[in-house]
């Protein structure tokens, strides 16, 4: 049968491109972080937002989502979670926990 994919061939694409993406997101990372790190030196210092509070720290999504799921929600209304991450991330604190 012309044009079909033996499941092989299908299989070692996927994985590659699987693959190629994963590298790309990985590639993508320091620049995220480098984003943060500027969006977090722009907003230190600055008061409270009334209602909202003060920022203590400048995530990207990505990052975000790996915390998340790694750790659960439960952990961005943790004190010592964001003393963690501040100590561990200090450009990416503006403002510390």
């Amino acid at each position: 049968m012309a044009g079909v994919i033996e499941e092989a061939a299908f299989t070692d694409a996927l994985v590659k491109e699987l693959c190629s993406g994963r590298k790309l997101m990985e590639q993508q990372q320091p620049f995220r972080e480098i984003q943060a790190a500027k969006e977090a030196s722009l907003i230190r210092g600055h008061k409270a937002i009334p209602g909202l509070g003060k920022c203590i720290a400048v995530i990207p999504g990505r990052e975000f989502f790996e915390l998340r799921n790694k750790f659960g929600d439960e952990a961005f209304d943790d004190r010592d979670f964001w003393k963690c991450f501040n100590r561990f991330e200090p450009d990416m604190s503006p403002n510390k926990a």
